[in-house]
């Protein structure tokens, strides 16, 4: 990598924290910062597999060895040869221990200084995970906590890196601290979109952890690893469908990196993609708010929107359908919210037209990062979707013609792509890619966007 896997934001909401628990989280950055060292050794853009398998081995003997030792496929082994050249799989926790010890001994210090015994008692089971590799006990303990004001989340979390098999988790860690005013507008959203659900597809495959969902939004001091290569603005945790079916999951909306991307992208993206007189009807404020909500309503949806099966039967086109069909779903959801005078309609236009904008910007992104292009690829899906209705129009840039069209639009194509997650075939998801993917109606704006690409 160019530069070293941390980012580290602006340090006010720390003052807001009493003498102990200002040491606590020094004790928990100091131990994000050193877990960044072992996603360097796992993270190499030049190979698909990324560090995770031996660079002159195909899918294929992987594949095969994996056939014989299950272990090389689990989300948690780094795969090497042996001197006979046969592929091994050595856990996380072993190949990696000497580097997890001192991660671990910074994390139990924290565990020791804080006063709030859940959490101390939070730390102290993460850092045996990153020890002993037992990394469902850490994440069914941490679910069954009420929200804190610290939040720390470190481990092998996301696949992106794996863009082999999608298997792989790489390390990576944060420090936030909850933003009590922010979270208390994303709960509202929760509540009334949760309680809103009616229709669920194939209910036998539907996983259903509704009344377990937490939501907070966070000012983040740190981001190591992954999560400071991607630059990511929200999470929905933990990963494992069947964790969440029984424990539930944690949303976190990451507000500082979500302020840079939307000054540095978001809105920019939108004055350069929307017609001048368009623009008008919509002011930064307004603009926002409606990237925001398409943050958490984004991360909300995911967790209404969980198929058992789906990851197998979709194989490598899955993520591409479960990040839009969340979007989509969010923004869908919002018309419960209007009609019962949650938000008003310029707001609800808001969250569509930053919707837009975001997608535009995944695309920048995916120049930049190509791991990513399941994001690209699923936003294409809907900018062409609504284009072929004609929901949206482009004529010197985007606007649309009538607001009640491109809503009901939206709706068809989120049932569409339920449809697809729920009891879709492999050929569907195949075909409807293929149908609607294209990257092309980006390319067509990459004039507009020259300054940010």
């Amino acid at each position: 990598m160019t530069k070293k896997p941390i980012i580290k934001f602006s340090a006010k909401a720390i003052r807001k924290l009493s003498a102990s628990e200002k040491r606590v989280v020094t004790k928990l950055i100091d131990a994000a910062e050193a877990i960044s060292a072992i996603y360097e050794q796992q993270e190499n853009s030049n190979y698909l597999g990324a560090n995770f398998y031996p660079h002159d081995v195909t899918k294929e003997e992987i594949v095969k060895a994996a056939r014989h030792n299950k272990a090389i496929l689990s989300p948690y082994t780094m795969v090497e040869k042996n001197k006979k050249g046969e592929l091994i799989a050595i856990p996380y926790h072993v190949k990696f221990v000497k580097q997890l010890e001192k991660v671990a001994r910074l994390v139990k210090e924290a565990a020791k200084i804080t006063q709030n015994h859940d959490f101390a008692k939070r730390l102290e089971v993460q850092a045996n995970s990153l020890l002993d590799g037992n990394y469902e006990t850490s994440d069914i303990y941490w679910l069954s906590l009420k929200p804190y004001k610290i939040n720390f989340v470190i481990g092998p979390i996301e696949r992106y890196d794996d863009k082999l098999f999608f298997t792989k988790c790489a390390y990576q860690s944060w420090v936030g601290i909850m933003d009590e005013q922010r979270t208390s507008d994303t709960t509202v959203f929760k509540n009334y979109i949760v309680s809103g659900r009616r229709k669920v597809l194939a209910p036998s495959e539907k996983v259903d952890f509704l009344d377990k969902i937490q939501i907070r939004v966070d000012d983040v001091l740190i981001f190591s690893g992954l999560i400071a290569h991607f630059m990511f603005t929200s999470s929905n945790l933990p990963n494992d469908v069947g964790l969440m079916e029984k424990h539930g999951s944690e949303i976190t909306i990451f507000k500082p990196s979500f302020d840079i991307k939307f000054n540095a992208e978001h809105h920019p993206i939108f004055h350069a993609i929307f017609e001048g007189k368009f623009q008008q009807g919509y002011p930064i404020d307004v603009l926002k708010m409606g990237s925001l909500r398409n943050s958490y309503l984004h991360e909300i949806s995911h967790t209404l929107l969980r198929y058992r099966d789906s990851e197998r039967r979709l194989k490598e086109y899955f993520p591409v359908f479960d990040e839009i069909s969340a979007s989509i779903y969010g923004v869908k959801a919002c018309g419960s919210l209007l009609l019962k005078d949650v938000i008003s309609q310029k707001e609800l236009e808001a969250i569509m037209v930053m919707f837009v904008a975001r997608a535009f910007s995944w695309w920048t992104s995916y120049l930049k990062e190509p791991s990513i292009i399941h994001y690209a690829q699923g936003f294409a899906i809907a900018l062409n979707y609504f284009l072929e209705s004609g929901a949206i129009r482009e004529a010197g840039g985007f606007s649309w013609p009538n607001f009640t069209k491109l809503f009901v639009s939206i709706n068809e194509l989120a049932d569409t792509l339920e449809r697809i997650l729920a009891v879709g075939t492999y050929e569907d998801a195949q075909h409807f890619v293929e149908k609607y993917a294209s990257l092309e109606i980006f390319e067509r704006f990459r004039p507009n966007l020259k300054k940010l690409i």
